[in-house]
């Protein structure tokens, strides 16, 4: 989805890139604050490590099909 997104951008003349880090999902709501605030139901944070495999196999191929 990331790199037709961009295609499309970049054919309608915008300059496009992937802009946001590999996982940067992972700390959103990480924190119990944050999440309580939104009506989630956790008590303490939650840790954002991904582990190589995970990060190879399911989060870099978005932005290797972007570049």
């Amino acid at each position: 989805l990331m790199a037709e997104t961009i295609k499309g951008m970049q054919d309608a003349g915008i300059i496009a890139c992937a802009k946001h880090f590999i996982g940067y999902e992972q700390e959103h709501f990480r924190q119990a604050s944050e999440a309580q605030g939104y009506g989630f139901d956790i008590d303490e944070s939650v840790s954002s490590n991904i582990d190589d495999k995970t990060l190879h196999e399911l989060y870099l191929w978005p932005f290797a099909d972007a570049v």
